[in-house]
């Protein structure tokens, strides 16, 4: 019994730990402070004209927009094919000195996923 509520709890930290929250770019702005160093999720649209890849393409920086708010975004890794200017993303990692330094990039598109 010792054991399995040893097991139990070890599950319910760690699964407390992963939790990673969703933020606006305006509540990042607002209170830095409060998530330096933390991770966190964000979304936004891929400003167009903004994206700029690396000479192997491994990494990429763009803008993401939400409203009147702008985030500049470094992100490591290879994108997902639907990456392009004006897509809605949604990225995780750290703010660091004013950019979001992301290591996981997903996009959406809502046409591919409307009911017909």
């Amino acid at each position: 019994m010792a054991v399995f509520l040893l097991v139990l709890g070890w599950i319910i930290i760690g699964s407390e730990r992963e939790q990673v929250p969703y933020i606006s770019i305006a509540e990042l702005q607002e209170n830095t402070d409060a998530w330096v160093p933390h991770r966190f999720r964000i979304g936004g649209l891929v400003e167009p004209g903004s994206i700029a890849y690396s000479d192997d393409r491994l990494s990429v920086s763009f803008m993401v927009v939400q409203g009147d708010r702008h985030l500049s975004v470094h992100y490591n890794g290879l994108t997902p094919d639907l990456f392009m200017d004006s897509v809605e993303v949604i990225l995780e990692g750290e703010y660091d000195e004013g950019i979001l330094k992301a290591d996981n990039l997903l996009t959406k598109c809502a046409s591919r996923y409307a009911v017909e």
